[in-house]
C-alpha cells in the first residue's frame, strides 16, 4: 500500500515538473542597452540567454530569449562576403525564470505611447 502511494506521488510530481518551462525575456534586436522585451516560454533543452555583440565593429547590439543548451556561452561571428565581419555575438545563458533581464533597461511601449500622446496634446492634435 505504501509503495502504491509513493508511486502515485512520484507520478504526480513528474507530471507537474514536465508542465513547467523556463520563462525568459525576449528581445529580437536591441541597440546599446535598449531592448523592447516581451516574455516567452522556452522549449525543453533551452535556457534563457543574453547575447551582446558588435555590428560592423561599431554598433553595440543586444538580443535575449531562449537558446538551445549546446549554443550557450559561445562567441559567434557572422561574416559577409570575403571575410567582412557583419557582427560578433557572445551568448551568456542562465537557468532561472527571467534571469536574462540583467541590469539593462527594459523598454516597454507604455512610455513611448505616453510621450507620443503628450506631444500630440501639446500640438493640439486632440
Amino acid at each position: 500500500m505504501r509503495g502504491n502511494i509513493f508511486i502515485a506521488f512520484a507520478l504526480v510530481m513528474s507530471l507537474f515538473y514536465l508542465g513547467q518551462t523556463l520563462k525568459c525575456f525576449r528581445c529580437e534586436l536591441g541597440f546599446w542597452n535598449l531592448c523592447y522585451t516581451t516574455k516567452t516560454n522556452c522549449s525543453d533543452n533551452e535556457l534563457c540567454y543574453v547575447g551582446i555583440g558588435k555590428a560592423a565593429s561599431v554598433l553595440d547590439i543586444k538580443v535575449m530569449g531562449c537558446l538551445p543548451t549546446e549554443e550557450c556561452n559561445k562567441t559567434t561571428s557572422v561574416e559577409f562576403l570575403a571575410n567582412k565581419t557583419l557582427y560578433t555575438l557572445k551568448t551568456t545563458c542562465c537557468e532561472e525564470d527571467f534571469c536574462n533581464a540583467g541590469p539593462s533597461i527594459q523598454l516597454s511601449l507604455a512610455p513611448l505611447l505616453l510621450t507620443v500622446l503628450l506631444i500630440a496634446e501639446m500640438m493640439s492634435v486632440f
